[in-house]
């Protein structure tokens, strides 16, 4: 057995034994579902972040950035990370005063409206149980590589890891496992980083090295990256596009949004947001560092998604590739019981209209419910049908495309109504996933403004505008828009919003230090180079 096998063994019984400790402080559906809503600012953070990396930022991620797409990259980083910002402060909070326990449920409250919360509960689960999938079958492989058992042992080892936990302990569990799984993949990418750079030729000879090599791809450094055939409006656009996808989603969709639900108070969700888009560039951009450094390694790594697990085989002491490579497993894994849960959570609570007799049955029913969702996940990614692979390679914007804008609307409006938030959501979802199946099935290509994104943007915003022009705002809607925008007394400690500032000195002193950083080791050194 070797060490990589090992390390991925105990990392996975650690985990397990975690988060079914923390499975032990669940007493009833508030805990289950979100933590009994006084999770800390260390907690928030880590799940927030975790969940959005998964495998496929260690792997997927890297390795476009290793064909030449740093730039791409770190242009949709900086988009994603505004999102940490303004969705705790536009959306967050707002949705945390209101003690829905899943955001469906907050949508059919808002506008008092079961068809809503269905609607809602339906999108949840259609994209989540596309994004566990993905990184379900992600997990597998990699374990695969790691430890060479075959695609079903590594398929139920995984399976048997993030369900275990996350059907005992719900929210509690998954938000312990993924602060601790976040801190073990920044740590271990921190301290491998050195060992690539150093093979590499030296991190401050990174840039003038790879405009150097005729194995880098082309314009890899420029402003626009690698073209791929295209023109720069064509690359500029597809950065800027999915920059606001995943900003709008981290903002408010079910598996980042919802984070604000089980926050200790207000303060945590802004604190615990500026620090996750700190990490969003810092750490990222690092990441992305060391993709790039292996062209000068290794121009060769095929297929380019393990250009990271290469480095940790080749590169880097064992014990430190172990570190990295249980770290991109421990994304995957993190993600993974995030995608669960929500999808869990929403099936129990929104979709069908259960009559329980009490909390405890509620728990249980959840339990199951979510036992067999995770079931059924576990027999899709064996048989791994060419639909689902479709299906999540775009449910990113699914969430973005139908509940962005009613989202903010419901927060921000008081003339948005039942029918114009309903046909709002109906169509933003349904135009995003028309327009994207006939980029996927057809000749025809949809980008710049007509992306399947901004598509199913411009269908809910119309939605929106004539469903609320030809309905009428109940007195219901407008009493629960009022409660929502009254500060609750317990956040109003001066001591909060004082450290509440310094937190936003770190943000503002991270963005120029961070431009500093680019102006001197990168854009100088390029155009001197050029």
């Amino acid at each position: 057995m070797s060490i990589y096998t090992i390390g991925v063994i105990i990392s996975i019984i650690a985990y397990i034994i975690i988060g079914n400790y923390a499975g032990k402080s669940v007493k009833d559906v508030d805990d289950y579902y979100v933590s009994g809503r006084n999770a800390p600012t260390i907690l928030i953070t880590g799940t927030l972040f975790a969940s959005m990396l998964s495998t496929n930022g260690f792997m997927g991620d890297t390795g476009w950035t290793y064909t030449g797409h740093i730039t791409a990259m770190i242009m949709i980083n900086s988009l994603c990370a505004a999102g940490y910002i303004f969705g705790p402060l536009f959306f967050g909070r707002y949705i945390r005063r209101v003690e829905a326990i899943t955001m469906p449920q907050y949508f059919g409250d808002r506008f008092n409206s079961k068809r809503i919360q269905q609607l809602a509960g339906i999108t949840t689960i259609i994209s989540m149980t596309a994004y566990l999938l993905a990184v379900l079958q992600g997990t597998t492989l990699l374990m695969k590589e790691l430890t060479g058992m075959s695609l079903l042992t590594c398929l139920l080892i995984s399976w048997v890891c993030f369900t275990s936990f996350t059907f005992y302990s719900g929210s509690s569990g998954v938000i312990l496992t993924d602060t601790i799984m976040f801190l073990i993949f920044l740590g271990a990418t921190i301290i491998a980083g050195p060992f690539v750079f150093k093979e590499a030729g030296g991190l401050s000879n990174l840039i003038p090295n790879l405009l150097a090599s005729p194995d880098a791809p082309s314009n890899i450094l420029a402003y626009h990256g690698n073209l791929d055939g295209g023109t720069i409006f064509d690359a500029m656009s597809y950065m800027i596009t999915i920059g606001l996808v995943w900003l709008v989603t981290v903002s408010v969709s079910p598996w980042q949004a919802s984070r604000n639900l089980m926050a200790k108070n207000e303060h945590v969700t802004f604190r615990s947001g500026v620090l996750a888009a700190i990490c969003t560039i810092l750490f990222l951009t690092f990441l992305y560092l060391i993709a790039i450094s292996m062209i000068l390694i290794n121009p060769n790594i095929d297929p380019v998604e393990n250009v990271m697990i290469w480095a940790s085989f080749n590169i880097m002491p064992k014990i430190i590739g172990v570190l990295v490579l249980t770290g991109i497993m421990a994304a995957g894994l993190s993600s993974a019981s995030t995608f669960l849960s929500v999808t869990g959570f929403s099936a129990t609570n929104d979709v069908y209209d259960f009559k329980f007799k009490s909390d405890k049955q509620q728990l249980w029913f959840s339990r199951w419910v979510m036992l067999g969702i995770s079931f059924i996940a576990l027999v899709l990614a064996y048989f791994n049908p060419p639909a689902i692979r479709i299906i999540s390679w775009f449910a990113s914007t699914i969430i973005a495309a139908s509940w962005g804008p009613v989202a903010f609307a419901s927060v921000w409006s008081k003339k948005i109504t039942e029918r114009g938030a309903f046909w709002g959501m109906l169509l933003g979802f349904l135009g995003q996933l028309g327009a994207e199946t006939v980029t996927r099935f057809t000749s025809i290509s949809l980008s710049g403004f007509f992306h399947p994104f901004f598509i199913g943007i411009y269908l809910n915003l119309l939605g929106i505008y004539f469903g609320s022009k030809t309905s009428t705002v109940t007195s219901e809607e407008i009493a629960y828009y009022e409660k929502m925008h009254v500060i609750p007394e317990t956040e109003l400690d001066p001591k909060d919003y004082k450290r509440d500032k310094l937190y936003g000195r770190i943000l503002i002193t991270s963005g120029v230090f961070i431009s500093a950083l680019m102006i001197i080791y990168w854009v100088i050194p390029y155009m001197n180079a050029a």
